[in-house]
């Protein structure tokens, strides 16, 4: 049997979700002068790679928040450490040891050193200032907001667009 071609309506429905609410989002947040979005649209990105499955929800969420913590104390632990070896080898120092945390606790303490963690603490760390404070509340407050936004358009919309049929078979 040949492979159906072509985009889904679900693909449709949740990329115009995604589109929407991305807008919705960042027009919100710029309504309390907040501009980087990052931290919440990973969320979303990050739950559709895990193939959308809820489980997955928390482990984004105590990741995302534990890697950006980790990325304001690295500056902090340089800075104690830089005067006893340097500064080059206290950065290289205090990376390997919170990468090496990352992985090697994935084990132990899933839901905060995962891929999460190491993603927010990777991207966290091209900012030369450390806005913690500024992103956790844009992923608490936002990343719940943009991801349920979507979700529960997509279901509603889908919803809609499974009665569609029925209702045209009917003669409505």
């Amino acid at each position: 049997m040949a492979e159906k071609k072509g985009i889904s309506m679900l693909k449709l429905v949740a990329a115009g979700s995604v589109a929407v609410w991305i807008l919705v989002t960042i027009e919100l947040l710029g309504l309390f002068k907040i501009h980087q979005v990052w931290p919440a649209a990973l969320v979303v990105l990050f739950f559709f790679l895990g193939h959308a499955d809820t489980k997955n929800i928390p482990n984004i969420f105590v990741g995302a928040a534990v890697g950006l913590l980790m990325a304001a104390a690295l500056p902090i632990c340089v800075k104690y450490l830089a005067p006893t070896i340097g500064l080059k080898p206290a950065i290289y120092v205090m990376v390997g040891v919170m990468v090496f945390l990352i992985v090697a606790l994935g084990d132990v303490l899933h839901i905060a050193f995962n891929d999460y963690n190491f993603a927010y603490f990777t991207i966290a760390l091209i900012f030369h200032e450390q806005l913690t404070v500024h992103w956790l509340a844009t992923l608490i407050l936002a990343g719940p907001f943009f991801l349920f936004g979507v979700l529960y358009t997509i279901k509603g919309v889908m919803k809609v667009l499974m009665k569609a049929p029925a209702a045209e078979a009917a003669g409505e």
